[in-house]
């Protein structure tokens, strides 16, 4: 018979599970609905003023004017809010935000989250085709770590081998005990950021987020 104890850890983990755990500036609450990128590429409306959290890759910065545009290669999101980059992209869409955001913080191929409204549509192009964007006007952001997965092979020695080896003088005996070994090791290249944005300042991380990588004018990454 199962104890008690068991059966408490396995609904906590079931609980924990099913739950879904944003970084601050991209958490909202649940009564809160939220449009799915598929639903405005696949539909007939644009979406204006619908709330929307979506993510993906950097593909660009551009810095206008008066406001700024990311254009990202959307993925869908994980339970706690990060591109998945094993899923398949359903295209692009560009974030607004009104100040200067430096592209070599927001460098091409990192992994960000963004909350906002939908605005209206841009028309623009990808090399020489014409391509219509969905437009989130963001008021809050993530930009996940970035890492970088290596493939490793290393050897190592027993004298305690259990495998058996053939040799000139004695017939088979017990070999010197090496090992192979491969598989994979991810290692952390940048931190992380995430924070608000406002017309009224600049683009940078809410108060005790990591701060290594805030999009503020003239950051410099360390």
């Amino acid at each position: 018979m199962p104890s008690i104890f068991k059966v408490s850890i396995a609904a906590l983990a079931l609980t924990l599970g099913g739950c879904a755990i944003y970084p601050d500036p991209i958490d909202i609450g649940e009564e809160v609905e939220l449009v799915s990128y598929e639903t405005i590429v696949n539909g007939d409306q644009a979406g204006v003023g619908l709330k929307a959290r979506w993510g993906g890759e950097i593909v660009a910065v551009v810095n206008k004017k008066d406001y700024s545009e990311i254009e990202i290669l959307h993925y869908p999101n994980n339970h706690y809010g990060k591109p998945r980059l094993s899923s398949e992209s359903a295209g692009r869409f560009k974030v607004r935000v009104r100040d200067f955001i430096d592209p070599l913080v927001f460098e091409k191929g990192r992994l960000v989250t963004f909350i906002g409204e939908l605005g209206e549509p841009a028309e623009g192009l990808i090399g020489e085709q014409a391509y219509v964007y969905p437009v989130l006007i963001a008021d809050g952001y993530h930009m996940w770590k970035k890492t970088v997965d290596y493939e490793v092979t290393a050897f190592s020695f027993s004298p305690f081998s259990p495998y058996w080896a053939f040799g000139p003088r004695y017939g088979y005996h017990r070999g010197w005990g090496f090992h192979h070994h491969s598989g994979t090791v991810r290692v952390k290249v940048k931190d992380g950021a995430s924070g608000t944005v406002e017309a009224s300042r600049p683009v940078g991380p809410s108060q005790g987020d990591i701060t290594q990588d805030q999009p503020a004018r003239g950051t410099q990454e360390k």
